[in-house]
């Protein structure tokens, strides 16, 4: 009787046991499931699937899945669609675009960087990088990394190089690219981007703001730059360094990959940017001889901010009052 009691007593406290393994397994597996760069594809797919289940109209006004929405029709200077233009959102890699826009007026683009491996080693650990080696490159193959792959390695490098000009006094990596967003965020104020500040050259930041009025008029300016277009239009860059050898990247961008769903021959760049829960994109289509900037900020996947964009280009192309 005494056996099998105690045999009953070591049952129980197995079960207990395996129970308390499972609730503390759970306890040190969900956060990190709840990372941003954990399982995203598989969080992506279900916030898209729990989206179309919710929404039955999902393109009325009030539901596209960006938080702030502009449509400018660059051919006639009008605004095709606004939401919350103003508001200040997460810009992630979007944040590039300043960044590039400023570091191409503080240096030559034929200027040749030295990558410092200090820069390089301040990329944090799952944001996207372009491979960038410390080694000789030219400072419009760096923009390139930055705009075509999305690489945070190489902002790093070229807010360090920019940094030393603006002040050679800095005997550091981290003054170098202190003194670099100090700058940035001054020339974004003298330039009217009053929605935008920025604290990491990569834009991995979550308390960086931007908006999409902000993106618009950054776009607008590097536009009127030959290299910047023929940078973001391309769906693999392939960069000739200095020594003469070469480096090739995938651009992010679904809308000029032609294996993706959402290939488009019309789009002509420009840009994706993603940290955690934000998904944000900017997109050149061309249409009816015109171009349509398309900047989207806050979509909660992946999926659902190429599927705004992808209405958006499907509604310009049925618009009569645009074909006119």
């Amino acid at each position: 009787m005494e056996r099998r009691h105690k045999s009953g007593k070591k049952r129980i406290w197995g079960i207990l046991s395996m129970v308390s393994g499972v609730v503390l397994c759970g306890a040190l597996l969900v956060p990190w499931v709840m990372r941003p760069e954990n399982f995203r594809e598989q969080k992506d797919a279900l916030r898209v699937f729990l989206s179309q289940m919710v929404q039955e109209e999902p393109y009325t006004e009030d539901f596209y899945h960006a938080q702030s929405l502009l449509v400018v029709d660059r051919g006639r200077d009008e605004v095709f669609i606004s939401k919350k233009a103003e508001e200040p959102q997460l810009p992630a890699s979007l944040a590039k675009l300043f960044v590039v826009e400023y570091a191409s007026s503080v240096a030559d683009l034929d200027s040749i960087v030295s990558a410092c491996p200090g820069a390089i080693a301040l990329t944090k650990p799952g944001s996207s990088v372009a491979g960038i080696e410390p080694r000789e490159y030219f400072l419009r193959n760096l923009l390139a990394a930055m705009l075509v792959p999305s690489g945070n390695d190489a902002a790093y490098v070229v807010a360090d190089y920019c940094g030393g000009i603006l002040s050679p006094q800095s005997g550091t990596v981290q003054e170098r690219v202190h003194a670099f967003m100090d700058g940035l965020n001054a020339h974004l104020q003298e330039n009217g981007y009053q929605g935008t500040v920025l604290y990491d050259p990569s834009g991995f930041d979550a308390d960086a703001r931007t908006t999409v009025s902000d993106l618009s008029a950054v776009v607008d300016c590097l536009l009127e730059y030959e290299w910047f277009r023929d940078i973001v239009a391309q769906s693999t860059y392939t960069a000739v360094l200095p020594d003469g050898s070469t480096q090739m990247w995938r651009n992010t961008n679904a809308f000029l990959n032609v294996s993706s769903e959402h290939y488009n021959q019309r789009v002509t760049g420009i840009k994706t940017g993603s940290l955690g829960d934000d998904y944000n994109l900017v997109v050149l289509y061309e249409q009816y001889g015109r171009e349509f900037l398309i900047c989207s900020l806050g979509s909660s996947s992946n999926g659902s901010r190429y599927d705004d964009v992808a209405y958006i280009i499907r509604t310009i192309e049925e618009s009569d009052y645009l074909a006119g």
